[in-house]
């Protein structure tokens, strides 16, 4: 199973992560949820709802960021929050049975987004990489009015991925799997 390491956007410090025997440890390379898949809550619609609320908080904070409300550090929580979400979302759809490694579904498929970045699982690091570049600007509405349809592409194509794992998902249930 494909697991997301997310790393500081803005390459700032350690971070306490969860280990397999339940402890907390630091980690200045990046993150890494290596919780045994027991613990996970096999029901995928607690995870997505989770992960959407941190899709919602990073939008939040990167508008209070655009005036300085919010530093960059909180920026990067929230991503860390986001790759949280995400990691946790990949093991529910995983533990139901579900590869969320496939491509995303057509109807977000266009000239517009490569082959190569079709994979659920390259969305965070393409999220990652364009707010590593927006938290570089001076904070400013017109910086993040810059980036922000790609932060937003980027999380229109996860949740339209979502989506249609949600599908397969029911399907699963369904069939009694």
């Amino acid at each position: 199973m494909h697991q997301y390491y997310p790393t500081s956007p803005a390459g700032l410090g350690a971070f306490t992560t969860p280990t397999r025997q339940g402890s907390y440890s630091s980690n200045y390379s990046g993150y890494s949820a290596s919780v045994p898949s027991s613990q996970y809550n096999t029901s995928v619609p607690n995870p997505v709802h989770t992960l959407i609320a941190a899709m919602k908080n990073l939008q939040s904070t990167l508008t209070l960021w655009s005036t300085s409300r919010a530093s960059p550090d909180a920026v990067s929580d929230a991503y860390m929050q986001f790759g949280v979400g995400f990691n946790t979302v990949v093991m529910a759809f995983g533990v139901s049975g579900v590869d969320t490694s496939c491509v995303l579904p057509p109807s977000v498929i266009n000239e517009a987004v490569p082959e190569a970045n079709r994979d659920l699982h390259q969305i965070p690091a393409r999220l990652r990489a364009v707010l590593e570049t927006c938290l570089g600007e001076d904070p400013s509405p017109a910086a993040l009015e810059m980036y922000q349809p790609r932060i937003r592409q980027q999380l229109y194509e996860l949740l339209q991925g979502l989506k249609a794992k949600q599908g397969v998902w029911h399907s699963a249930v369904a069939a009694g799997l």
